[in-house]
């Protein structure tokens, strides 16, 4: 089995510890379960936080994708103001 190159990593700007995937997979932790936390409908609120934060990381598009097919929320505000046209004078 061959060793890792520590010192041709580094030069390259790789990463050579798990170092920041921990700190990310604590980092949303933190967010998903912290507390005051609540989910109305269960594990699904928190796997879709991490859907749209995998399709943010990702660069092949997903996220544009959800953006402009993403379903209205019901807890959507409704304007309630009516829209009034000019007088024609």
């Amino acid at each position: 089995a061959s060793r890792m190159h520590y010192a041709a990593y580094r030069t390259q700007g790789l990463p050579v510890t798990s170092a920041p995937m921990e700190s990310l997979v604590k980092q949303m932790n933190l967010r998903v379960k912290g507390t005051e936390m609540f989910w109305n409908d269960g594990l699904k609120g928190g796997e879709a936080i991490l859907q749209i934060r995998s399709a943010a990381l990702s660069d092949d598009g997903r996220l544009k994708t959800y953006l402009a097919n993403r379903p209205g929320s019901p807890f959507t505000r409704r304007t309630t103001a009516k829209t009034y046209k000019p007088l024609n004078c």
